[in-house]
Formats: C-alpha cells, sequence, structure tokens
C-alpha cells in the first residue's frame, strides 16, 4: 500500500529559534486514520497546519503523493487535503446549506456556478452528519458544536483525499462526539485518509487503526493503538496515572485514575 502522505525529519519554528517540534518522521497510507495524542504545546496543531502549508517547515519536508506540499499549486492541494481547524468564525450571515456549499469550490472553475451534482453532494453530506434539518438556518446563529458538524459536512463534500482534522470533537457533546468518530471510521472504509489531533486517548481505541504520540517536541511513538496507547507512555506523556482496561473483546478505555482527596474533618467547621 503506497503511502499518502510522509513526513520527514520535520521541524518548525515560529521565531527560527527555538523550536516547536523538530525530527518528526510519519507515514501515512491511503486510509489510514491517524489519531496524534499530546499534551498542550506540544506542537500537534502546528504539525497539522504545516500539513496543510498554512504553515512552513523550518527544515525537513512534507510529500503529498511524492510531491512536496510547498510546491504545490492551491487548487491542487485543495482537491486533495480538506481541513477543519479547532476553531471558525463567520461574521457573513450563510446559511448553513450555503456553508457546506462552498467545500465544492475546489471543484469549480472561476466562471462556473455549483450544478445539480454539486446540491446532491451537499445534501449527502448534510444528511451523513444528522443535520439536514438546519440547512436553510443561519450559520452564525446555531451552537458551536452544531458548526463543528457543519464543517465536518463542508469538508466531506469537498471529497479530498486527506480529511485533517484539528480536534473534531472538541465542541461536541458526549453523543456527537461518538457519532463523528463513527463518521470518521465510516469515511476511512471509503478510501479517505483522516489525520486528526485530539486529547482523548480513547478516541485512538474507536475509530483509528494508527497512533502518534507527541510529546516534548517530538514524536514519542507511534504504531497501533493497542500497542502505543498504554499505561506507561500515558504516564510519560501527560503525568497522570491511567488505567487500561478492556471493556469486552472490542472495546479498550483509557480511564484516568482519581486523585486522592485531603481528609476534611468535619469538627473544624
Amino acid at each position: 500500500m503506497s503511502n499518502i502522505m510522509d513526513i520527514k525529519n520535520a521541524e518548525f519554528s515560529y521565531n527560527g529559534k527555538k523550536s516547536v517540534f523538530k525530527n518528526v518522521n510519519i507515514s501515512i497510507e491511503k486510509g489510514d486514520v491517524l489519531c496524534i495524542l499530546g499534551p498542550n504545546g506540544t506542537g500537534k496543531s502546528t504539525l497539522i497546519k504545516c500539513m496543510n502549508r498554512l504553515l512552513k517547515l523550518k527544515s525537513g519536508k512534507i510529500l503529498l503523493k511524492n510531491k512536496c506540499v510547498y510546491s504545490m499549486k492551491e487548487t491542487e492541494l485543495a482537491k486533495i487535503i480538506g481541513y477543519i481547524p479547532q476553531s471558525n468564525y463567520s461574521t457573513f450571515a450563510f446559511s448553513v446549506f450555503d456553508i457546506v456549499l462552498m467545500g465544492r469550490t475546489p471543484h469549480l472553475s472561476l466562471t462556473s456556478v455549483p450544478g445539480k451534482r454539486d446540491y446532491k453532494i451537499v445534501e449527502e453530506a448534510l444528511e451523513r452528519l444528522g443535520i439536514s434539518h438546519l440547512k436553510n438556518k443561519t450559520y452564525t446563529e446555531i451552537s458551536g458544536g452544531e458548526k463543528q458538524l457543519v464543517l465536518m459536512a463542508r469538508a466531506i463534500a469537498q471529497q479530498p483525499e486527506i480529511l485533517l482534522l484539528d480536534e473534531p470533537t472538541s465542541h461536541l457533546d458526549f453523543g456527537n462526539q461518538i457519532r463523528t468518530l463513527k463518521v470518521i471510521q465510516e469515511l476511512s472504509k471509503t478510501g479517505l485518509t483522516v489525520v486528526m489531533t485530539s486529547h482523548f486517548p480513547d478516541h485512538a481505541f474507536l475509530s483509528c487503526n494508527k497512533v502518534a504520540i507527541m510529546n516534548q517536541g517530538t514524536i514519542m511513538e507511534i504504531g497501533r493503538p493497542e500497542i502505543v496507547v498504554t499505561e506507561h507512555n500515558m504516564k510519560q506523556a501527560y503525568g497522570v496515572d491511567v488505567k487500561i482496561l478492556d471493556v469486552n473483546e472490542h472495546r479498550r478505555a483509557c480511564i484516568p485514575m482519581q486523585i486522592q482527596q485531603p481528609h476534611v474533618d468535619a469538627g473544624c467547621f
């Protein structure tokens, strides 16, 4: 199976001096669902932005289908990569349908307008995310969780080959988190490649076939979730004790251990 993306000896710095991350090497195959875990400030979101060419590496390479991302045209890149940031702000009162329809832009020429096929793709994306009922609502007036689902639908309508998601469930309630992870899993079965960051190790067990742990600005370990997401690695990355439990033969969970509360003498009150 050929790699759709290769990250080789990647290093990034905002000021040209202190590196946010360095010596990052990741190979991503077509159909992979890669979850990047790690504590705040270790460079997960920055790495995602470099993959999408929003930021430029200090050194190293990012190859997309054997081409350097920094040498590709915007339209060429947009047909291959879809991207959803952690937060998205819009001051224009577009309808939800129109926001999702914007995902079709890379497939249209400067003089063309969306056609029946584009509208059908948008309808299917809304239905897949279970938000068809929102299509006529104003995007700026819906909840943060609903906005995240709309952006996911827009990315699906874009029909990319690789989808970059920066903490895709951060604004979602528990139910919509699980639904979104299920959609990601289903999309991967169609051949779509997904790279996402997360603060929840459980997400790796639920929807991913590959996990990378970033810690102290580099990749601490990468591989299958059951090999990488261990009690030792979680303690080393996050500095907290966890237990990895097999709920059943199909489900593994990462449980943080409860912090011992100090004893309070009732007589003090």
